[in-house]
């Protein structure tokens, strides 16, 4: 009787002690969002054919935070505390912050959930005005779709996609490949920019059957109207073999490193 009372006790302690933790955690996240304390890199997107840049995509980092330091992290951690949206959203603005400082003709790739379409910011006159402020036009702006969201999401993305397009922005599919029905989700909302995942370009130099599917991917791209974009090219010979393959665009440790661009306001 005294075990079973002992481990009854033991056990709600622990559960305490997990409650007590987890509100540590989302006061801490709570904290970093109020103090903005997330900055941005920016990775090159490359014409394979001779490396000229079509645009930068923005990755958020977290600040005097290493624990939090990728995009992976940081937005594991807002769902954790349910904070994606607010994360998402501070994300948004301190990529336009900085994008003003990109290489001129050089568009921003920035990365949207579903939770976008709700943002006041994001929306008409006032997204408009927000682009306005930091000398951007919406054919300066891909917005990055993950097909991992899609699915899940897809009327909100369906109605993301349409609002956005009518407003002159192009729509990237991101993550296309990592096997979560990427081809229904690329002719529905028939994106400008088709974006390979890595997990899919890592062999392509060595898999015959992984070329063959590339190959048709990047014909259904041209058939409505989008263009391939090889995400996580790492070696001269994935980047050899994308040529060959007539993949126009990729981004990569090999093809540039992401880097900060300083912004005077933030």
């Amino acid at each position: 009787m005294l075990i079973r009372r002992a481990r009854k006790h033991a056990l709600r302690d622990a559960d305490l002690n997990a409650r007590i933790e987890e509100r540590q955690r989302r006061e801490e996240f709570i904290s970093l969002i109020l103090a903005e304390q997330v900055s941005m890199v920016f990775e090159p997107i490359v014409k394979l054919t001779n490396r000229e840049v079509l645009g930068y995509e923005a990755l958020a980092r977290g600040v005097e935070h290493p624990a939090l330091e990728s995009p992976k992290e940081l937005f594991a951690a807002a769902a954790e505390t349910d904070l994606l949206f607010e994360l998402d959203c501070l994300c948004r603005r301190q990529a336009l912050r900085q994008a003003k400082r990109l290489p001129e003709g050089a568009k921003l790739f920035l990365n949207l959930l579903p939770g976008a379409i709700y943002d006041p910011a994001f929306e008409g006159d006032a997204l408009r005005a927000t682009l306005q402020d930091h000398q951007l036009q919406p054919s300066d702006v891909v917005f990055e779709i993950s097909e991992r969201e899609s699915i899940g999401n897809f009327a909100i993305f369906r109605e993301l996609c349409d609002r956005y397009s009518e407003l002159g922005f192009e729509i990237a599919m991101d993550d296309v490949g990592a096997g979560y029905g990427s081809l229904e989700a690329v002719m529905e909302l028939a994106p400008n920019y088709i974006k390979v995942d890595i997990a899919f370009i890592r062999a392509i130099d060595s898999d015959p059957t992984r070329r063959e599917v590339l190959v048709a991917l990047n014909g259904i791209a041209r058939r409505i109207g989008a263009q391939i974009i090889a995400e996580g090219i790492e070696t001269p010979e994935q980047f050899e073999t994308l040529k060959q393959l007539a993949v126009p665009y990729g981004q990569g440790y090999f093809v540039g490193r992401a880097t900060r661009f300083d912004d005077d306001e933030a």
